[in-house]
């Protein structure tokens, strides 16, 4: 993970950075279980590759990019894997210059049901953009997994503290049904 000054960092817990990241995708036009994809994602991205709240923020303004990159992108890299178990690999053209905050945990996931992922270059971080990835072969190790998801489900993970901000901003104008909040008790 690419670590962020200590004075320009917040620190958040991973629930945050979902709950957060899920709501701003609603406010941005995505359908339910794609906002709850995006921000599972992006949270993954910030935990294994440091600077994912970025490169999600930077895509909320724009619908049509949003989409290209943090739905269409995960749905290419799903339909790789089918074809990667059929034909023993396959290449993922992306719709666009996708982040690695897009794919972070679906990348993971693959990786975890046994089948390699190739194309994240060393060093990358979450706002590095990718244009296509190979799915198959041997499944390297996780990026999110084991050691670090215990430590920083524990812990928290330090995140950029304007980029945080900038997705809390976004998410305020995700409203709560009111018999929720008449239910919650404070």
């Amino acid at each position: 993970m690419t670590p962020v000054p200590a004075a320009e960092t917040v620190l958040a817990a991973p629930r945050e950075l979902v709950d957060v990241a899920s709501r701003c995708g609603r406010v941005a036009g995505l359908d339910a279980g794609s906002a709850d994809r995006a921000a599972h994602n992006v949270t993954a991205a910030e935990v294994g590759y440091g600077d994912a709240l970025s490169a999600f923020l930077d895509a909320l303004g724009d619908p049509a990019r949003l989409a290209a990159e943090f739905v269409a992108g995960p749905d290419a890299l799903a339909a790789a894997e089918v074809e990667a178990r059929r034909f023993g690999s396959a290449e993922v053209v992306l719709p666009s210059p996708v982040p690695v905050a897009a794919l972070a945990l679906s990348v993971d996931e693959v990786r975890g049901r046994g089948q390699g992922v190739s194309g994240i270059p060393e060093g990358a971080d979450g706002s590095t953009t990718l244009d296509r990835l190979v799915v198959g072969g041997e499944p390297e190790p996780r990026a999110v997994g084991g050691a670090l998801h215990t430590a920083v489900a524990r812990d928290g993970v330090r995140v950029d503290g304007t980029a945080f901000a900038g997705l809390i901003r976004f998410a305020n104008a995700f409203l709560v049904p009111e018999t929720i909040l008449d239910a919650a008790d404070v």
